[in-house]
């Protein structure tokens, strides 16, 4: 078979970059070799085709596209498809390059920088400044650019041999410089102290000595996101002060506008973990309604979405959190519209599965039922979410016949399914059994709640552990 690795690489191409790329190869001041052109002819044909023949990219066909008057040379087609793989990665790192416009024109004005090109330089500086003040976040990048634009503007005087009146232009390179450098080091430190909460595994990064006492003192943290990072770094090192935490959620309302888009999603994902780490994982309840005002907060502002779409795990997160502290009008209708903003192939299921929780939540069982109903059990996530809360609904509802005659297909199904773990299906299997006894309980047989509830409290392998505790409160 073909490179797959120069393949992988060209499919992973949009139809507009497969175009652009036809004429990137096609310049010879990126390109010298037309081998090259003729190869990557060959290759979008079969990029392109919906149903290709994977006979037509064998190498020896590949070859005799290439070079049909030529005898098959191994060693020569996997040095120009090694060629054409460096081309394609030259190009997505060109594109990537003119896609940050401010980083472009600063190492233009660096590459400008002459005593003879005094126009040229003065008239990229202005297009930078005319960039800059368009500009509200002030994240590593703009320090970064802002310094390279401070020192280019330091060096040209310097070129041109003015009397100076005053070191602006150096003096404020350098103070971009330091934001720079806290900044990111902020960044990295409170990640490493993140990775500390959830994995055994120590991560190496070191501080200057009263690194955190210097910034805490310095006119650096009147920078937002250096404040920000720096709030951050005091919350996980010391979490039982809980101000920090406030302080932070206070200063991402107050200047959001001062945080780039990555950053500010990076100082979101830090509160969350917060929540759940040191706070709600300790017994700490109250703090589902601080996750809930986070969740709710990105979901306003749009910084839940990437490229216009939710990812499962925090549309799951999202309703998991709003159903615990009974947001049921607003998760309702969270679900209706960030459901088509999940990828395409589950958007009917996971409507209708998710209503069907927030229904079972609100105690609306009839509701419930009829929505599952509209579920199609083609996933295990489907198969067993839904028959277990169809299993409740029963034993809400008082339906033991209905209830009978689901425990045993239920048990069925687990048994004959090879895609459900072991250790899962153990359980749901428990979850099951424990709900049949439940369900066939003598009136007044304490004796038999007391002994189920000590079972149920004793058995780690447990499915909806919360909710069989609460129906043996309701017994006893």
């Amino acid at each position: 078979m073909f490179s797959d690795k120069l393949l992988s690489l060209l499919q992973s191409f949009s139809k507009i970059d497969l175009n652009r790329f036809e004429k990137y190869l096609s310049s010879p001041f990126f390109n010298e070799n037309e081998d090259q052109l003729r190869l990557f002819h060959t290759l979008n044909l079969y990029i392109r085709d919906n149903t290709p023949d994977k006979k037509a990219l064998r190498k020896q066909e590949v070859w005799k596209k290439l070079f049909p008057k030529k005898t098959y040379n191994d060693t020569l087609l996997r040095r120009i498809c090694s060629d054409m793989t460096q081309l394609a990665l030259n190009f997505l790192a060109l594109k990537s390059f003119k896609q940050k416009s401010l980083l472009s024109d600063t190492i233009t004005l660096s590459a400008v920088n002459q005593p003879k090109l005094s126009k040229h330089f003065n008239g990229i500086l202005r297009k930078v400044h005319s960039h800059q003040s368009n500009l509200s976040s002030r994240d590593v990048d703009f320090h970064y650019n802002s310094f390279q634009i401070e020192w280019s503007c330091h060096k040209n005087l310097e070129f041109l041999g003015k009397k100076r009146s005053n070191f602006k232009n150096f003096e404020k390179a350098d103070y971009h410089l330091d934001s720079f450098y806290i900044l990111q080091k902020l960044k990295n430190y409170c990640e490493h102290l993140g990775y500390k909460n959830i994995m055994p595994i120590d991560v190496e990064i070191t501080l200057m000595p009263s690194f955190l006492a210097f910034v805490k003192a310095s006119p650096f943290i009147e920078e937002a996101s250096i404040s920000a990072f720096f709030l951050v770094s005091e919350m996980l090192l010391d979490t039982e002060e809980e101000d920090y935490y406030f302080q932070l959620k206070k200063l991402l309302k107050n200047r959001q506008e001062e945080f780039g888009f990555e950053d500010i999603k990076l100082l979101y994902t830090h509160l969350r973990n917060y929540c759940i780490d040191t706070k709600i994982n300790t017994g700490r309840s109250d703090y589902f309604r601080e996750l809930f005002d986070l969740y709710k907060e990105q979901v306003r502002s749009g910084l839940i979405l990437e490229d216009d779409l939710i990812t499962p795990q925090n549309y799951k997160n999202i309703i998991t959190v709003a159903l615990h502290i009974k947001e049921f009008e607003w998760v309702e209708d969270f679900i209706q519209e960030y459901t088509d903003m999940l990828p395409p192939e589950d958007q009917d299921n996971d409507r209708n599965y998710n209503l069907a929780k927030v229904y079972f939540h609100k105690k609306d069982y009839e509701k419930v039922i009829e929505q599952l109903r509209e579920v199609e059990y083609r996933k295990v996530i489907y198969s067993l979410g839904g028959k277990l809360m169809l299993l409740k609904t029963y034993f809400e509802l008082d339906e033991f016949l209905a209830l009978d005659s689901l425990i045993d297909s239920f048990r069925i199904y687990l048994r004959r399914s090879t895609k459900v773990p072991k250790e899962v299906k153990q359980q749901y299997l428990n979850v099951l059994r424990f709900t049949k006894r439940l369900a066939t309980l003598p009136p007044g047989d304490r004796q038999s709640v007391s002994k189920i509830k000590e079972q149920v409290v004793a058995c780690k392998a447990l499915a909806s552990k919360k909710w069989l505790l609460e129906k043996i409160a309701e017994i006893e």
